[in-house]
């Protein structure tokens, strides 16, 4: 097998092409936008039920906001949540964001909780993955911020390397599902391992362009991922994602995953957001298919896109998780605050 850019077995699960568009599952159809996101919009508006709590203040905490650019370099994951899908980790001296947006989805899908980080406040970065191409996920103005981090490497899905190209970025990557590759940061001379995973959701940035670029799950090998030992991280970023068996079969490439970022909303209207969005409890079984020991929840409380209030999540996150505490044993839950510095014990 070769390290440096790796493809897996033709048997794992793969994307569906057809007429130039991705889709899940073979007999998957395109649902129009209308269906998709205007009626949800619609409904997110109407209903009064999603006006936020008050209680999200006591969600935010941005007295850590020094970070050194160099740290001590062990394998052990400093996380900090920036809000939604966007978290700032630091393993071994290297330094990764996920999907990263520091102000608003759209003019109409304001920020509840604010940025845990502004991009002038962070050490460099570099690396940057993405899960796909949605608004929320891959943010221009927050992406354009970044463009000064001169070592940064960005890895995006298959089909999302020409928004990149028009815009001038440098050292940017696209992958498909399972495809593989280990890389060198430079800057503290460490390698780690990427790999692009499937997730179960869709994509689109304007009103034609659904489904044109790929979606999906990373695998963050950070260390010495060969021999597997206490100097390497394996950290799983879910992305957006329903419950399907690709957990179970990334379980199967990957037995010994250290952290697991699982979304866990939006939650309602259930017989929609089931298509396309992990609840609590459905999170909380892939994590158990996933076989990892950290969860880490996201993909909560930052924006109004369901029709839950804003902290039913984490209590349902919580109910979950004291009902199944047999099968938790040994576990860790880590529910952070924006802005918060966490470290993973991965070793203790």
């Amino acid at each position: 097998m070769d390290d440096q850019h790796t493809y897996f077995a033709a048997h794992k699960i793969r994307p569906y092409v057809r007429n130039k568009r991705f889709f899940n599952h073979e007999h998957d159809k395109l649902k129009s936008f209308f269906t998709d996101t205007v009626l949800m919009f619609l409904r997110n508006r109407l209903t009064i039920k999603n006006i936020c709590s008050k209680r999200s203040a006591q969600w935010v905490d941005r007295c850590d906001i020094s970070y050194p650019e160099r740290i001590e370099q062990k394998c052990e994951p400093e996380i900090t949540w920036i809000g939604h899908s966007s978290f700032l980790i630091r393993c071994d001296g290297v330094t990764i964001l996920t999907d990263p947006i520091f102000g608003n989805a759209s003019f109409a899908y304001r920020r509840v909780l604010p940025a845990g980080i502004l991009p002038h406040e962070l050490p460099p970065i570099d690396i940057i993955v993405l899960s796909h191409n949605h608004r929320d996920h891959m943010d221009e103005s927050s992406l354009l911020a970044l463009r000064h981090h001169k070592h940064m490497r960005i890895f995006v899905p298959l089909g999302d390397k020409a928004w990149f190209d028009r815009r001038n970025f440098n050292n940017v990557q696209e992958f498909t599902w399972w495809q593989q590759e280990a890389i060198v940061i430079d800057r503290v001379q460490k390698e780690v391992r990427l790999t692009f995973l499937p997730a179960m959701h869709w994509s689109q940035r304007g009103l034609f362009d659904k489904n044109r670029s790929l979606w999906g799950s990373w695998m963050i090998e950070v260390g010495d991922w060969r021999s597997r030992n206490d100097h390497c991280a394996c950290l799983y970023f879910a992305g957006d994602t329903s419950y399907s068996s690709h957990f179970q079969a990334i379980a199967q490439e990957f037995p010994s995953i250290d952290v697991a970022f699982m979304p866990i909303a939006p939650c309602e209207p259930r017989a929609w957001m089931n298509h396309v969005h992990l609840d609590a409890q459905q999170a909380g079984q892939a994590f158990l298919d996933l076989k990892a020991r950290h969860f880490v929840p996201m993909h909560w409380g930052t924006f109004r896109f369901g029709l839950d209030y804003f902290d039913r999540p984490i209590e349902n996150l919580l109910a979950w998780w004291c009902h199944v505490d047999t099968l938790v044993v040994n576990k860790g839950l880590h529910i952070l605050k924006v802005g918060k510095r966490h470290i993973i014990p991965l070793f203790s």
